[in-house]
C-alpha cells in the first residue's frame, strides 16, 4: 500500500518540479531568499549575466558616453553595459556637478528605455532619484521641484522647451543636463524641425531662453560634454535599508502631485515579491513593455529583470499619445514575444485591433498594474496564447496578471491571475494575501475593521508600504492611522476573502439615497458592444446632491442615435446606478493624466456651480443639466454628442 501511494505521488511532484522548472521557479526563488539591496543590482547583474544582450529599446539612445563605444546609438543593452553607463554618469554627478549623499536629482525628460540609466547613476553617485514623468504640466514643474529641493535636473531638448515656453520654470534647479548631442540639437535646429509641435531651438537659443527665466542662477550641460571629462566609472556608494533612493510622484488624479519616499529596504523588499509572483524565466521568456519609465511599478519591475536577467524589450509609447497600438501588435506577433506589461491605457488601445490567434500562439501572460482592468478586457487577451498546453494541460489561453496598488503601497495591495477558465470577476481584484512579501489588507470605517461583505476604506500594512510624503507632514499624517495605510480605495471583502474594488473615495457619487460607485457602473457599461472608453461620474444636481454620468467614446463602427445608446446603457443597469446624462465623446476629448488614467474630477467639476456677474446665486453649465424632477431615474438621461471617435 504505502508502495503504491509513494508511486502515485512521484508523478505529480515531478510534473511539479518540470513546471516550477520551466518558468523559472528556482532561480527566481533563489534570489528572493537571498540579500537584495537596490544600489548593488547593477553589479550582481553584471556578474550573473554579463554580456548576453538582455534589454533592447524600440529606438537609439540620443546621447552616448564617449569611453563606451557600445552605447552610441544603442538600442541593445547587457547588464555589464547598463552597470558601465551607469558608472560614467554617476561619476560626471558626483565629481563635475557635485552630487553628494542623499541629493535629490530629478530626471524629466521624454520617456525611454534610458531613464533607468539615468536613476540608476543617481543611486549610484549617492543621490535620490526623482523621477518625473515627461508630460509634467509645465506650471507643476516649478513647484514639485521646490519641493523636492532638487538641485540637478536631467531632461531633453524638446521637453526643457515645452516646460519654458508654456510658462513653466525649474524652481531650485541650479545645473541642468541635456540628454542629446549639441551637434543634433543645432541641426535640427538649422534644419527647421519640429518636435512636439514646437519649432526645433538649438543649444544657444535654449540657453537663451533658459536664462531668461532664470538669469544666471542655471547652468546648462550637455551629458556627453561632462561624461568626456570622467575619469571612468565610479562604484556605488553603500546605502542603508532606511534611507530614501527614490521620489516618485503620485498620479495627480486627484490634484497636485505628491512625492512618495521610496526606501531602500521596503522596495528591495519589493522585489522579492516581484520575483514570486511573476512567473517568467530567463532561459524561456521575453517581454515586451510598454509603461512610463518614471513609475515606481516600472522601476521595481526594472529592476527585478535585470537582477533575474529576463530579456525585455522597452516600448516608448504607452498612452494616448505615442503609442501606436497597431505596431506593438505587429511586434507582439513576429517578435517570439511571450509575456507583455503595460498599464490599463495601453490594453483598452489593444483591445480593439485584429488580434490573430496562430501569431501570438506563444504569448503566456499579459500583465497590467495602477487601476485594475475591467472584466470585458481581460477576456479579450486570455483566449490568445498558450500558457498552460506549453506546460502540457489542455487548457487553452494565456494568463492575465492584474496587480492592483499604487506608488505608496511599492508592491500590489492584492493581485489575481485570470484564465480562460475564471467565471467570477465584480470588481473582484484578488484575495487577501495574494501578494507574495505584500501587505496586510483590511476594510475599515472611522479605523475599526468591518465584516466581510460591508463596504469601507481599504487600508494597508506592510515592509513594502512607504513612510511619508516629502515635505508634507500634513498628508503623511492624513494617509496614515495607527500604523495603516488609507489607500484611497473603497471596497469590501466578499465572503470568499476576495477583495472587491468599488471606487476611489473622491469618486463615489452621492446621491440623494446614499452612496453608489462608480466602478461597478463601467464595469457593466464596458460590455456594451458600442463602448470604446467610458468614465463614470458623480454629477452635481440642483439640490445640491450628485448623480451617476457617464462620458463614452464610442467604437468608429457603431452607428446608432445618442438617445438610443443612452436607453441602451440603462436598461443594463440597476435603478440606483441609472445614468443621468451620458456625453458621447471623441477619446481625444477625454482628460487622462500622465499615468493614463482618466481625470473623474475633471468631467465632476465641469457640473458644479459657477458664479455669475448677473445674479447672486450660482448656475449650473449647460452640459450639465440634469432631467425634469418629475422624470424618474429609469427615464432617458440627458444626452450630448461630440465628436463620436
Amino acid at each position: 500500500m504505502l508502495r503504491a501511494l509513494a508511486r502515485t505521488a512521484v508523478l505529480p511532484a515531478a510534473y511539479l518540479a518540470y513546471a516550477a522548472h520551466s518558468v523559472g521557479l528556482h532561480e527566481r526563488l533563489a534570489l528572493a531568499a537571498g540579500p537584495i539591496s537596490l544600489e548593488q543590482i547593477p553589479d550582481r547583474a553584471a556578474r550573473r549575466h554579463g554580456d548576453r544582450p538582455l534589454f533592447t529599446s524600440a529606438t537609439p539612445i540620443t546621447w552616448s558616453v564617449p569611453a563606451l563605444p557600445a552605447t552610441v546609438g544603442a538600442t541593445s543593452w547587457s547588464a555589464v553595459l547598463v552597470r558601465d553607463t551607469a558608472g560614467h554618469v554617476a561619476a560626471a554627478l558626483r565629481h563635475r556637478l557635485g552630487v553628494g549623499h542623499g541629493d535629490r536629482v530629478a530626471i524629466l525628460k521624454a520617456n525611454h528605455f534610458d531613464y533607468h540609466l539615468l536613476h540608476l547613476a543617481v543611486v549610484r553617485a549617492g543621490g535620490i532619484a526623482c523621477p518625473m514623468n515627461g508630460m509634467f504640466a509645465a506650471e507643476k514643474v516649478g513647484p514639485y521641484l521646490t519641493n523636492v529641493d532638487a538641485r540637478v535636473l536631467v531632461t531633453d531638448p524638446a521637453t526643457l522647451r515645452r516646460v519654458l515656453s508654456e510658462g513653466g520654470d525649474l524652481g531650485g534647479v541650479a545645473s541642468v543636463v541635456l540628454t542629446a548631442r549639441r551637434a543634433d540639437a543645432d541641426a535640427k535646429a538649422k534644419s527647421g524641425g519640429k518636435a512636439g509641435g514646437h519649432t526645433e531651438v538649438s543649444g544657444d537659443d535654449l540657453g537663451r531662453r533658459l536664462q531668461a527665466v532664470h538669469g544666471d542662477a542655471v547652468a546648462l550641460h550637455w551629458i556627453e560634454e561632462l561624461l568626456a571629462t570622467v575619469d571612468g566609472p565610479v562604484d556605488a556608494i553603500a546605502r542603508g535599508k532606511q534611507e530614501p533612493l527614490y521620489l516618485v510622484h503620485s498620479s495627480g488624479t486627484t490634484g497636485f502631485p505628491k512625492a512618495v519616499i521610496l526606501q531602500n529596504g521596503r522596495q528591495s523588499h519589493a522585489v522579492r515579491g516581484w520575483l514570486s509572483y511573476v512567473h517568467a524565466s530567463r532561459h524561456r521568456d521575453r517581454g515586451l513593455f510598454a509603461l512610463p519609465n518614471n513609475h515606481q511599478a516600472v522601476i521595481l519591475s526594472f529592476n527585478a529583470t535585470l537582477l533575474a536577467g529576463i530579456s525585455v524589450h522597452w516600448y516608448e509609447g504607452y498612452g494616448r499619445e505615442g503609442f501606436n497600438a497597431a505596431e506593438v501588435v505587429r511586434e507582439l506577433s513576429t517578435g517570439r514575444y511571450t509575456g507583455f506589461f503595460g498599464f490599463p491605457i495601453t490594453y483598452t488601445q489593444l483591445k480593439e485591433q485584429e488580434l490573430d490567434p496562430a501569431k501570438l500562439r506563444q504569448m503566456r501572460y499579459w500583465a497590467s498594474t495602477a487601476d485594475a482592468s475591467h472584466e470585458a478586457i481581460i477576456r479579450t487577451f486570455t483566449q490568445f496564447g498558450s500558457a498552460f498546453r506549453r506546460l502540457g494541460l489542455p487548457v487553452a489561453g494565456s494568463v492575465f496578471l492584474d496587480a492592483q496598488g499604487s506608488s505608496e503601497v511599492g508592491t500590489p495591495s492584492v493581485l489575481r491571475y485570470y484564465t480562460t477558465l475564471t467565471r467570477r470577476y465584480q470588481r473582484r481584484i484578488g484575495r487577501l494575501h495574494s501578494t507574495p512579501f505584500g501587505p496586510k489588507v483590511r476594510v475599515t470605517r472611522d479605523g475599526v475593521p468591518v465584516p466581510r461583505e460591508t463596504v469601507g476604506r481599504l487600508e494597508v500594512r506592510g515592509r513594502t508600504v512607504f513612510e511619508a510624503y516629502w515635505n508634507n507632514h500634513s498628508l503623511t499624517y492624513k494617509a496614515h492611522r495607527d500604523g495603516w495605510f488609507f489607500t484611497g480605495d473603497v471596497a469590501r471583502i466578499g465572503a470568499d476573502g476576495h477583495v472587491v474594488q468599488l471606487d476611489r473615495e473622491v469618486d463615489v457619487i452621492a446621491t440623494r439615497d446614499g452612496d453608489v460607485h462608480s466602478l461597478p457602473i463601467e464595469e457593466v457599461l464596458h460590455h456594451h458592444p458600442a463602448v470604446y472608453d467610458v468614465c463614470v461620474y458623480g454629477a452635481r444636481q440642483d439640490d445640491g446632491s450628485q448623480r451617476p454620468a457617464a462620458a463614452v467614446a464610442v467604437r468608429p463602427q457603431w452607428r446608432g442615435s445618442a438617445g438610443a445608446l443612452a436607453d441602451e446603457l440603462n436598461a443594463l443597469l440597476d435603478p440606483a446606478a441609472r445614468l443621468c446624462r451620458v456625453d458621447i465623446l471623441d477619446w481625444a476629448q477625454f482628460p487622462i493624466g500622465v499615468t493614463g488614467k482618466t481625470l473623474k474630477r475633471v468631467f465632476r467639476e465641469r457640473t458644479e456651480p459657477v458664479p455669475t456677474a448677473e445674479a447672486n446665486r450660482p448656475i449650473v453649465l449647460a452640459q450639465a443639466r440634469r432631467p425634469r424632477e418629475a422624470e424618474a431615474p429609469a427615464q432617458r438621461p440627458n444626452v450630448t454628442q461630440g465628436a463620436a471617435g
